[in-house]
């Protein structure tokens, strides 16, 4: 007996229906959710690119550098060095004028140091250091005077990996100028290394 044109119809959409189904919730499907778009998108709002801040920024008291260097005789030399403290008027048993250090009117400055070294073998020495004004006036050490701050930097102290060298090296400043800036300047750096030097402690 011939089955109905409508009963064959809805047999057929049945089976159409049915096999739609079982395509979807097989285990060889793919994954109809947009997670590569997800993944792609999501480290643009997590992860913002660092920054790095400029090398030549001065550095602040108590902050340390690390001067790191190939030497063509000794190999790798690396250094930490540190500004510790700086003081103006530093006293001492004679001005600078007196010990023909520096001109009448002028005073003491200590600018308190410390180096380190990590690897290989150097000679310390105070020639490395000058202070700065904010005009482009620039001071050089001076010898350490009797009755200056201590402990003394010791000019030309060999150190060997593992040793520090701690002190206070000496500079004659007019009365009434206030350097601000320390400025670390040996012959193995390209540019030399600056501190922030603040307003100076008083004795």
């Amino acid at each position: 007996m011939p089955f109905p044109q409508t009963v064959i119809s809805r047999s057929i959409a049945a089976v159409a229906l049915s096999t739609l189904v079982a395509g979807c919730s097989g285990s060889d499907a793919p994954d109809p959710k947009p997670t590569v778009l997800k993944a792609t998108t999501a480290p643009a709002t997590t992860a913002p690119t660092p920054t790095t801040p400029p090398s030549n920024r001065p550095l602040r008291l108590g902050d340390t550098f690390i001067n790191r260097v190939d030497d063509p005789a000794q190999g790798e030399i690396e250094v930490n060095v540190t500004v510790s403290k700086y003081l103006q008027p530093a006293k001492a048993d004679y001005s600078p004028a007196e010990l023909s250090a520096g001109e009448k009117g002028d005073e003491w400055a200590a600018l308190e140091v410390k180096v380190c070294l990590v690897k290989g073998s150097v000679a310390a020495g105070t020639n490395s250091w000058q202070l700065a004004t904010a005009d482009g006036v620039r001071y050089r050490p001076q010898f350490f005077p009797a009755g200056g701050p201590k402990p003394e930097f010791v000019d030309g102290s060999k150190l060997a990996a593992g040793d520090c060298l701690r002190g206070n090296i000496m500079f004659a400043v007019p009365k009434g100028t206030r350097p601000g800036t320390a400025v670390y300047a040996p012959a193995s750096l390209d540019e030399p290394k600056k501190w922030t030097l603040g307003q100076p402690r008083q004795p």
